[in-house]
């Protein structure tokens, strides 16, 4: 048996994007594992973005942008009564 080649080089078979009323987006992308990732964008700058980071390959001559870092953790609330 031939072995399996991830979709496209990326594994993500299909992604669905929901518009909302105040210009954000939710998206769904479904991987070839039976996995689901959902995330919400503010506006469709942001949606391209995810696009081009998760599926996408850069134009020639373009770069792709790294991935952002993560946010810093908050701190935890102060105990009660101290």
């Amino acid at each position: 048996m031939a072995e399996h080649k991830k979709h496209a080089g990326h594994g993500i078979k299909s992604s669905h994007i929901t518009h909302h009323h105040d210009g954000s987006h939710t998206m769904e992308q479904h991987h070839e594992d039976g996995s689901m990732t959902s995330s919400a964008k503010g506006d469709l700058d942001q949606v391209h973005d995810h696009l081009e980071n998760t599926i996408g390959s850069p134009n020639e001559g373009e770069q792709m942008p790294a991935a952002p870092a993560a946010a810093p953790a908050m701190p935890a609330p102060a105990a009660a009564g101290m």
